[in-house]
C-alpha cells in the first residue's frame, strides 16, 4: 500500500489571494518545491485537495479553475516534481450558480476527496498524512483516520477545541517533521 500526504492547495502550496481566477496569479509560497522534492524521494504520493467554493458562489467557473490547476502542475513539472492527482470540491450549500449549490460529500471535512485518492492509488490511511491551514483540512484529517499538520496563519481563525497532531509555520516545517518521522 502506497504513503501518501493530501494537501490543501490556498495558504499551503500557494498564497491565498481570495478567490483565485487568473493563473498568472499564482504565488508559491516559500520553500515549497524543496519539501515537496523531499517529500517525494522518501516515497510519498502527493495528492492535492481543495475547496473551491468560488464556482458555487460566482467568483470564477470551472474552467477557471482547472486553468490554475493546470498552470500550478506545470510548474511543479518544471521542477521536478509529479503531483500525483489533484481532487477539488466547487460546490457550496449557500451557492448561487447551479448546479454546483448543493450540499455535497467532497467538500473538506468530508471525506470525498481522500476517499477518490485512497480507491485509486491503494493508499495506507496509517502512514499518510494531511496539510492544511484551516479547520476543515484538520476535520478532514480526524474524520478519515490521517495525521495532521496545520499550518497557522493570521488569515483564518482557529478554533483551538479542533487540534491537529502538529502545528507548523510552513509545509517546509512538515515536511522535515514527516521526514523525521520516517526514520531519516
Amino acid at each position: 500500500m502506497e504513503k501518501c500526504v493530501f494537501l490543501d492547495r490556498d495558504g499551503v502550496l500557494i498564497k491565498d489571494v481570495g478567490y483565485l481566477k487568473n493563473p498568472d496569479d499564482i504565488i508559491l509560497m516559500p520553500q515549497t518545491i524543496e519539501a515537496l522534492k523531499n517529500l517525494k524521494k522518501i516515497g510519498f504520493l502527493l495528492i492535492i485537495v481543495t475547496n473551491q467554493a468560488g464556482v458555487a458562489k460566482g467568483f470564477f467557473t470551472v474552467d477557471d479553475l482547472e486553468r490554475v490547476n493546470k498552470r500550478l502542475i506545470k510548474v511543479y513539472e518544471t521542477n521536478d516534481i509529479a503531483i500525483d492527482d489533484l481532487y477539488f470540491c466547487p460546490h457550496h450549500e449557500n451557492g448561487i450558480v447551479e448546479p454546483y449549490n448543493i450540499k455535497c460529500s467532497c467538500r473538506k471535512p468530508d471525506l470525498g476527496m481522500v476517499v477518490k485518492g485512497v480507491e485509486k492509488f491503494g493508499i495506507d490511511i496509517n502512514k499518510s498524512f494531511m496539510i492544511g491551514d484551516k479547520d476543515s483540512d484538520i476535520l478532514l484529517a480526524k474524520n478519515s483516520g490521517l495525521r495532521s499538520f496545520y499550518i497557522k496563519n493570521s488569515m483564518y481563525e482557529h478554533d483551538e477545541n479542533i487540534t491537529p497532531d502538529f502545528y507548523v509555520s510552513d509545509l517546509k516545517e512538515a515536511s522535515d517533521i514527516i521526514i523525521e518521522l520516517q526514520g531519516g
